[in-house]
């Protein structure tokens, strides 16, 4: 009996062959047609017409043999309709489109990409052949093969219609046609060409100005005028600033390329001199140092001249080869063929702005100034500073004296607030890592980080994260990545506004672009009802809820406590699979049972990884309490090994929402801005959160450090396009359901010799206390866990005391003995 994984692999692997065959034919068909056309005569289509059906069956004799074209008969036809009668030799462009085609469906790749160089190449076939035409038609310069009947006759209309003016519009868009193709922008060829000489219109400019009366005129080279001692020096005054001006002009136009060698062998020289390189400065990621500056430059009387800045701007990650990660991820869709799945494009996404993150030097130069003269004045000696620009903060090194106490620069906190007018001012003493004390100003201008320029780089591309996410960009301008899978789940703070759901969004985001349907599985829930509605289209591929739920993401309380029991639930099935496949974790019982290894019968199944996002955890603790920390709690502990991760955020996080439990299993925290010092401690155990600046601006802790990072900008539109994108592709035949859990009904036990014979004293002693708690009964009893346990689950039968409810005693329902009496009348003790 052939396994169902078979015969989905075997069906995946006929599709792919036929697309193959599909594609050689059709590069074949464009090979002879090339043929065709490229040996076209024009005589032969007067010896095929006299040509009859029984001379082509004579294999010595006959007019066939005279036929010039390359494939006979058959090819005399094919290059007569497009030569002669369509668009003349132009037509050769049209069978190199079709190999175009051929090779894109050999490739399996989507045809839809060619869709705009099919329009394109049949355009220009058109206007080739109209103009070939045209001049047919004005001189009969060469034969009518080279425009075909169909140029001559479009041609011949234009000419009626505008007379000469024909030829004016044909190169106008010929011209315009070749621009096109270039760029498909005409502004940026237009600008590509004046690229090539940047002084052009400038110079052109100039000459088209009069000269005015009192501006000395140039001189010739045949004439001289005698001319004084100072109006010498004047003019070789002039001509020093005019070159000081180029050199300047020359200077700003050098290649980052060429500072970054410059500034870095500088550094080194003085990395030598001073002796105080350290290891961890050595594996620092590379950096453009863009400029050193001394106080001189800002004020030629300051005291402080013999302390250079540099400024530095971290290079970030390599970007990626255009379509690269679609590419990877058509392959991986191949990999995983329970359905037809096209990951998102990357073209769904809004690309950057072309303006870069201009450094603003002077606010720099600035700041340094202000920061040196503040701790000069406390009398703390700095020997260097740098400045590492990033999108959001410039981080200001400096390294103090070796007798500064580093707490003493850190006293000053508001007073370099107060000094550089900057809301958020933030200073690390030290730096972790590195022997420099850290002081993070924001920036007057910030950068907005969009999540194309971090997804479409190498180092999202390439990764082997079994569930990564991109969170954004660092102060040296490089892609902060994490998985998932390793962390393993992530709590979320941050004040409303403060870009925590954007984050969310992010984090979905990331994880859609490079996770199979097959592979992933999404748990919603949302109390605000409006976050997360957007992923209600992905229901078919990504989201796992209850059967029977109305809505796929959920927003009610109490369907929210169910969903997580549930998923404790689905937590201890997937440990007996893991248990009876004999492995330790969900990449290994995946591998197993893709070979084949597992039995299905046995209850063995797929399972893809279930990543639970709450939008607002505080609303849940508000409502349920106890009930909902629970499974939160549960499901941090143990649910790593089986592929299970929780992402909860918060906007409030007090010590009543983020409990002492929640927080001992989510080592990994995200903190946007924070009202207060106390919500920071709440969420990282330290201050910082409270002095981020909003808009994403956030700082990242994973157990050891932290990170600032500027959130990576997804739009709601973006979220809308990726959503729609795959919801409209079709779907599992039935969607992921998470376990039912099923509630015993409570009723008096049966048969009644089954009652302990100290249940009517455990009774007594549950409603004397009003607490029903297993260990009541062990002490008072003095019996064992077990018979205590069964005790208490009989009383809950006979409705005396109320259900489970965790580490929390269990509510009586009883409180009256004479109610008590009715009871034991019933049962008959």
């Amino acid at each position: 009996m052939a396994k169902k994984g078979s015969n989905t692999l075997f069906q995946g692997f006929d599709y792919s062959r036929k697309m193959e065959v599909t594609g050689i034919l059709i590069m074949a068909i464009s090979v002879l047609l090339l043929l065709s056309i490229a040996s076209y005569h024009p005589d032969d289509y007067a010896i095929v017409q006299s040509i009859s059906y029984d001379s082509l069956l004579q294999v010595d004799q006959g007019p066939a043999l005279r036929v010039n074209n390359w494939l006979g008969v058959f090819g005399a036809y094919i290059s007569y309709f497009f030569v002669s009668t369509l668009f003349g030799y132009v037509s050769i462009l049209i069978p190199v489109i079709i190999f175009s085609i051929g090779w894109i469906v050999l490739r399996q790749e989507s045809i839809s990409e060619m869709a705009w160089t099919v329009a394109y190449g049949l355009w220009m076939i058109f206007l080739l052949s109209t103009t070939a035409g045209w001049f047919y038609n004005r001189y009969e310069a060469y034969s009518a093969a080279w425009s075909g009947n169909s140029g001559i006759y479009f041609s011949s209309i234009l000419q009626n219609l505008t007379g000469i003016g024909s030829i004016i519009i044909l190169f106008v868009l010929l011209f315009v046609s070749l621009f096109i193709l270039i760029d498909r922008d005409i502004q940026k060829s237009i600008d590509r060409i004046q690229g090539w000489s940047p002084n052009f219109s400038l110079d052109f400019l100039n000459r088209l100005k009069p000269q005015k009366k009192d501006s000395p005129q140039p001189q010739s080279q045949t004439q001289t005028q005698p001319t004084t001692r100072v109006e010498r020096q004047r003019r070789a005054e002039e001509a020093q600033k005019n070159s000081s001006q180029q050199r300047e002009e020359e200077r700003r136009e050098r290649t980052i390329d060429e500072i970054v060698e410059q500034s870095q062998e500088r550094d080194r020289k003085r990395e030598l001199e001073r002796k105080k390189e350290s290891a961890d400065l050595e594996n620092k990621p590379p950096r453009a140092v863009l400029e050193r500056a001394t106080d001189s430059e800002v004020d030629p009387n300051s005291e402080d001249n013999d302390v250079e800045i540099s400024v530095i701007v971290g290079e970030g990650d390599e970007e990626a080869s255009a379509k690269e990660l679609d590419r990877k991820n058509k392959q991986k869709a191949k990999e995983v063929p329970v359905i037809k799945y096209k990951f998102p494009q990357v073209d769904l996404l809004d690309s950057p702005p072309n303006e870069g993150n201009d450094v603003d030097l002077e606010e720099i130069k600035i700041n340094k100034k202000i920061i040196l003269e503040k701790l000069k004045r406390h009398k703390i000696e700095i020997l260097s500073i740098n400045a590492i620009v990033g999108p959001t903060v410039t981080l200001y090194e400096i390294e103090p004296a070796p007798d500064v106490k580093i707490s003493k620069i850190q006293s000053y906190a508001n007073d370099l607030k107060m000094a550089t007018a900057a809301h958020g001012l933030r200073i690390m003493a030290p730096i972790p890592g590195r022997s420099a004390v850290g002081i993070e100003v924001p920036n007057k201008t910030r950068e907005t980080v969009y999540i194309k320029t971090v997804l479409n780089t190498k180092k999202f591309v390439e990764t082997e994260f079994a569930l990564p996410i991109a969170l954004g960009k660092t102060i040296e301008n490089e892609v902060y990545m994490v998985d998932l899978n390793k962390m393993p789940h992530l709590l979320i703070a941050g004040a409303t506004g403060s870009g925590k759901t954007v984050g969310i969004n992010t984090i979905i985001t990331c994880l859609l672009y490079k996770c199979h349907p097959d592979d992933l599985k999404f748990v919603l829930i949302d109390p605000k009802k409006i976050e997360l509605s957007l992923y209600r289209n992905i229901q078919n591929h990504f989201l796992a809820f209850l059967p029977g739920s109305e809505e796929p993401i959920i927003t009610d309380t109490d369907t929210a406590l169910e969903t997580l029991q549930s998923i404790t639930k689905e937590m201890d099935e997937r440990y007996d699979l893991l248990k009876m496949a004999m492995v330790r974790d969900i990449k290994a019982y995946n591998k197993k049972f893709d070979n084949d290894e597992l039995d299905e019968e046995l209850g063995h199944r797929h399972l893809p990884y279930i990543v639970v996002v709450i939008d607002e955890l505080a609303d849940l603790m508000m409502t349920a309490g106890k009930q909902i920390e629970e499974p939160i709690a549960r499901i941090a502990q143990l649910a790593r090994a089986v592929g299970i991760h929780l992402v909860v955020a918060t906007q409030r996080p007090s010590v009543n929402v983020i409990t002492g439990t929640i927080k001992a299993n989510f080592p990994a925290r995200m903190a946007y801005q924070v009202a207060s010092k106390v919500d920071s401690r709440t969420i990282l155990d330290t201050g910082g959160a409270d002095q981020l600046v909003g808009s994403g601006d956030m700082l990242f802790s994973n157990g050891a450090g932290m990170t600032r990072i500027q959130n990576a900008y997804v739009s709601t539109t973006e979220v809308e396009k990726i959503t729609s994108y795959i919801g409209n592709q079709k779907g599992y035949k039935k969607p992921f359901h998470l376990p039912v859990i099923e509630e015993e009904e409570p009723g008096i036990p049966d048969p009644l010799d089954e009652i302990d014979e100290l249940f009517k004293e455990a009774a007594k002693l549950v409603v004397l206390h009003q607490q029903g708690s297993v260990s009541l009964l062990q002490r008072k009893l003095k019996i064992g866990y077990n018979r205590a346990g069964r005790i208490i689950d009989q009383l809950y039968n006979a409705e005396v005391v109320g259900p489970f409810q965790g580490s929390t005693a269990r509510d009586v329902k009883i409180s009256e003995e004479e109610e008590l009496d009715e009871i034991f009348d019933e049962l008959g003790i």
